[in-house]
């Protein structure tokens, strides 16, 4: 992972030789590195331009942070990142540098020795951001983070020089190499908070601190970690907690536990909400082969590229905080229409007559949930079917969720359901307690035996809803099962509806 610091404007800053040097004007010194991170310098040097944690990428003139996993030493790595054109290196013991005769012309990079990498990275990161004008917004939730985090940035970079967070880096890691990616001329930054433990959210905050806060939604998700849906509010209300006085927090309207976190934040509140008036609320939903389309707050219309309501409480979140930032409504609703569809996040793919709603980036009870409502909203005369894998990491609560989740899926209405493994089961066995025909539920061992089912059980108008959690893998069977139909189109006889 790298995060660069560079001034854009400034040809000496691009130049080889100044990379080799370090950026003008960084404050990474071995001197201020030591302070900032209360560890001592063993070799002295020029400055850093940026830094990374991972050899792979780019390394030259970079602090390069040895950071310990569980599975991996960055230690092990101090010499590639020598060889890569690292300037510097942060460490927590003593390491045997290349003979600086291989290096031509940059020599040794300098050292600084902490106690422990990992906050020493965070404590860098906070200093930068420390530094740093641009205005920060900190987005967290059990579901929808990334794509709001990914729809704010766009809807931004259109208006300011902004960064976001890339891909999910919304961890230990990815937190602080996003915030080092802040330079100067930046004006936003869009940050994703993630969690799977107690704290993890209050830690990241105090090193963000952030100007805005976005919790997009509390649901049973990290459970093993987190233990109960009140532990997941408690975890996800640091976000809010952490805001200062003249900051804003918004806030998901229509769920309870994110509209109690009102009460935790000193910073202005603002709710969103699809069924009822608020801050920022829709009305007049509708889901088409286009998207969804919905009336802001009773009066402009707003069309999303995406299905599910869950996207529109994204898009109000975005709105708000955009609008909070002063980039004109008008803007923000013209580049939202413009958003691009997240890659496997109720993702169309249509092929051979069939329209596969691929949703397997990962699986919680509301993000199922939300994809369900999704499907039940398209209007045409196909049939709606369903595949679902297993959902990780609930815990002791797993099969309860599993059955509450078959019980939405025969209140949706949903024509056929496929459930793989025998976790899913439980799905399968809600939806008939549910009300659901027997005949209409379908239990197979693994992604082979769903595909199986699925040729011989679809014809052309069918759309196929597929997700589960990550593990599952459910991604290949959407790409064969796309393959597959791109390669003929599906039988007009094949398998009758069910009845």
């Amino acid at each position: 992972m790298v995060a660069p610091m560079k001034r854009p404007h400034d040809a000496e800053s691009q130049s080889p030789a100044s990379k080799r040097r370090g950026a003008p004007g960084s404050w990474l010194t071995p001197g201020a590195i030591a302070k900032v991170a209360g560890g001592e310098v063993l070799q002295r040097g020029s400055a850093a331009n940026g830094v990374t944690t991972d050899t792979r990428r780019d390394c030259t003139g970079r602090l390069f942070v040895a950071l310990r996993g569980a599975n991996h030493d960055g230690h092990g790595f101090v010499a590639a990142a020598v060889e890569a054109g690292a300037t510097g290196l942060l460490v927590d013991q003593a390491v045997v540098l290349p003979d600086a005769s291989r290096r031509a012309d940059r020599g040794q990079p300098f050292v600084v020795r902490v106690a422990d990498t990992g906050k020493a990275l965070l404590d860098l990161a906070a200093e930068h951001r420390r530094r740093q004008r641009a205005r920060v917004i900190g987005v967290t939730g059990s579901c929808g983070k990334t794509s709001t985090k990914e729809w704010l940035g766009a809807v931004l970079a259109a208006a300011m020089p902004t960064v976001r967070s890339p891909g999910s880096y919304n961890n230990q890691i990815g937190v602080p190499l996003t915030l080092f990616a802040i330079e100067p001329h930046t004006r936003a930054a869009v940050v994703e908070i993630g969690t799977n433990a107690p704290g993890e959210i209050a830690q990241l905050t105090e090193v963000v601190r952030p100007d805005i806060g976005i919790v997009t939604c509390v649901a049973p998700a990290h459970l093993e970690g987190l233990g109960s849906i009140d532990g997941v509010a408690r975890e996800k209300s640091a976000l809010p907690a952490g805001l200062p006085a003249d900051g804003l927090c918004i806030l998901n309207g229509d769920d309870a536990a994110c509209r109690a976190m009102g009460a935790v934040t000193k910073a202005k509140v603002q709710f969103t909400s699809v069924t009822r008036e608020a801050d920022w609320f829709a009305t007049d939903v509708r889901f088409h082969g286009l998207g969804t389309t919905f009336l802001l707050n009773g009066q402009r219309p707003v069309l999303l590229p995406l299905m599910g309501t869950h996207n529109i409480y994204n898009a109000l979140a975005v709105i708000a905080a955009a609008t909070e930032l002063g980039v004109p409504e008008q803007q923000v609703l013209a580049a939202l229409a413009n958003v691009p569809s997240a890659q496997r996040r109720l993702e169309p793919k249509a092929a051979g007559g069939v329209t596969i709603i691929d949703d397997t980036y990962n699986m919680n009870p509301t993000s199922a949930a939300a994809a369900l409502q999704a499907l039940a909203g398209l209007g045409g005369g196909g049939r709606r079917i369903v595949v679902f894998g297993q959902m990780r990491e609930l815990g002791e609560q797993s099969a309860d969720l599993h059955r509450g989740l078959g019980a939405e899926v025969a209140r949706t209405h949903q024509d056929v359901l496929v459930c793989i493994g025998e976790a899913a089961a439980a799905i399968a066995d809600g939806a008939v307690q549910a009300g659901m025909k027997a005949s209409a539920a379908h239990c197979v061992a693994d992604r082979d035996a769903a595909l199986a089912l699925l040729r011989a059980e679809l014809r052309p108008g069918d759309r196929v809803l597929c997700k589960a959690s990550r593990a599952v893998q459910l991604d290949r069977l959407v790409d064969r099962l796309v393959a597959e139909l791109a390669g003929h189109a599906v039988s007009s006889s094949a398998t009758a509806e069910h009845s």
